[in-house]
């Protein structure tokens, strides 16, 4: 849209999926059903259109150059330094009048502790629910699934993923992301964008 600003967030893949693997598999009720290797050889196969980050990365990536209208920001950065990328993002924004006391509360409300408390303002159940009977479910089985983890939401989590999973991601990477952007990885992707801050 004319006039519009878009704030894209990167994470690493590897980081992502096994989030999607700890979100999707209990939201389709499969919890503890599929294991890694079966979740990304689904995913792979088109189960989810999520599993088309890299090419994400790639159409956003192309648009990097709109400073005044695009915002990347990568997740690690974020944790590492919530007040000031949130600081960064309101200043994006315009940030204006007040602007320092909304960056406080935007902050607070990004902890695990708040979140956690609230849970069921960052799940999927109003979507869950209105599609539950086109994916076969009865109208009574309840959204099974939270955005909110214990241990969720970190940087490295991807030590869990299994060697021949690792080099698929790691293949999507450089059949994507690198050929087409030419990005050798994802370290390389986020030390872009802390250029772009120049």
């Amino acid at each position: 849209a004319p006039g519009a600003k878009y704030i894209y967030v990167a994470r690493n893949p590897e980081d992502a999926f096994v989030s999607f693997y700890h979100f999707l598999p209990a939201y389709m009720q499969l919890d503890g059903e599929l294991s890694m290797e079966q979740f990304a050889e689904a995913v792979f196969g088109g189960l989810s259109h999520s599993g088309g980050i890299w090419d994400h990365f790639v159409g956003w990536w192309a648009r990097r150059a709109d400073r005044e209208h695009v915002l990347w920001v990568c997740f690690e950065d974020l944790k590492d330094d919530l007040p000031g990328e949130t600081a960064r993002v309101a200043k994006f924004l315009g940030g204006g009048c007040g602007a320092a006391a909304r960056v406080r509360a935007a902050v607070e409300r990004s902890t695990y502790a708040y979140m956690s408390a609230r849970q069921s303002q960052f799940d999927d159940h109003f979507v869950f629910d209105n599609v539950k009977e086109q994916m076969g479910f009865a109208p009574d089985v309840r959204c099974g699934a939270s955005k909110v983890r214990k241990g969720g939401g970190k940087v490295g989590g991807r030590s869990e993923i299994p060697p021949r999973v690792r080099q698929m991601l790691r293949d999507r990477w450089r059949t994507t992301v690198e050929a087409k952007a030419g990005l050798k990885s994802y370290d390389a992707l986020r030390e872009a964008v802390r250029e772009l801050r120049e």
